[in-house]
């Protein structure tokens, strides 16, 4: 479920996933005992041997490699008084650096062991980021052995010839091993939903790694090419059916969208954007089918909101506010004919057309 905290990242700083990520979980294992004995268990499903740690963020480590003086920055560093014990590596999006993990395993066998290269990633990347590791070992010529530590908690962990141990788990088994805990900790209970929402977020709009069986499903492009063929359909009956206006108006597509901008009825002072939306689709699931009033002076998405949201919501349409778009879902008939299927689509088109009669009307521009 999305939360303030995740809309104001996701819409506003959604470059800084993986940095707000981790200053949130460094924050709830520093301040929540609880919390931090999550931490700690799942630590020890890697190696059992580890002592209680306390964790901060961004610490800089100095690494001296074949003479060349290197810096390394993990996101996460668990340690005690005796040292550093665990680097925590936290990805969404973001690939590995040329450092990792070899400069970092290398930084952990200075360490007390044993120590620990914990990576954190979405569930979507669990596969690809451990292969991904391993190669660069082997590389590396940095020989490894299964620990057979997995658990519901950590889903890969080898122990390299060096020393340390590299793990890795999912945002979503860590913080479920942490929510385990924290039962009692209305507070901490709270930060960590308000985490797992970003986190969420953030798997939301994660690369999907491509699978044969994905680009080679022919589905995928019929149904594409189908989903085009009744917008055209259903903006050729709204046309003739006095519902929807094109006079002077253009087709338009890009890579997150595909459509064209058209008139509401006979009026050329307020217009939309109507067709496939990907992003919107992606985005709230309910259909491929979506309808944009911009905020600018043609658009004039303040004053269609106020119009349409009220029936809509009776009636069970989907609208929202995005930024300074107002935009609806043009639901689909399911199980039906095709002809039945632009039908309701026009009829949709219609109802928009028809909230909209108490618009004032705007002086048009001579063209």
């Amino acid at each position: 479920m999305p939360t303030v905290f995740s809309h104001i990242i996701s819409n506003r700083l959604s470059q800084e996933y993986e940095n707000v990520a981790t200053e949130s979980l460094a924050f709830i294992v520093q301040y929540s005992e609880s919390a931090r004995n999550g931490m700690m268990k799942l630590l020890r499903g890697v190696t059992p041997d580890i002592p209680d740690l306390q964790f901060r963020t961004q610490n800089t480590e100095q690494l001296t490699e074949k003479q060349t003086k290197r810096s390394i920055r993990p996101d996460m560093v668990g340690y005690h008084e005796r040292g550093t014990r665990v680097f925590i590596e936290n990805k969404f999006e973001a690939g590995l650096t040329d450092n990792q993990p070899k400069s970092y395993l290398m930084q952990l066998t200075k360490c007390i062991q044993p120590a620990v290269l914990l990576v954190v990633v979405p569930e979507i990347r669990e596969e690809t980021m451990w292969g991904e590791l391993n190669r660069r070992l082997e590389r590396a010529g940095i020989s490894v052995t299964d620990t057979g530590a997995t658990s519901g908690s950590i889903v890969h962990s080898i122990k390299s010839e060096i020393g340390p141990i590299l793990a890795l788990t999912s945002w979503t088994r860590l913080l479920s091993a942490l929510e385990d805990e924290v039962a009692d900790d209305p507070s901490a209970k709270s930060d960590l939903l308000q985490l797992r929402a970003l986190c969420e977020a953030a798997d939301r709009n994660a690369f999907v790694p491509i699978s044969p069986a994905v680009v080679s499903d022919q589905r995928t492009p019929a149904f594409i090419l189908q989903l085009s063929s009744i917008v055209q359909a259903s903006i050729d009956k709204a046309v003739n059916e006095d519902v929807l206006n094109l006079t002077g108006t253009t087709r338009q597509a890009n890579w997150e969208r595909i459509g064209r901008y058209a008139y509401v009825s006979n009026r050329r002072d307020v217009g939309f954007w109507l067709g496939i939306h990907f992003s919107l689709w992606k985005t709230y699931g309910r259909t491929p089918l979506w309808l944009v009033f911009s905020g600018s002076q043609w658009g004039r998405s303040r004053e269609v909101w106020p119009l349409i949201e009220p029936q809509a919501e009776k009636e069970g349409v989907f609208t929202k506010l995005v930024d300074d778009e107002f935009v609806i879902a043009i639901d689909m008939a399911f199980g039906e004919e095709k002809d039945q299927v632009i039908r309701s689509v026009v009829d949709r088109l219609k109802w928009i057309s028809d909230a909209m009669r108490d618009l004032p009307q705007k002086p048009v521009k001579s063209e």
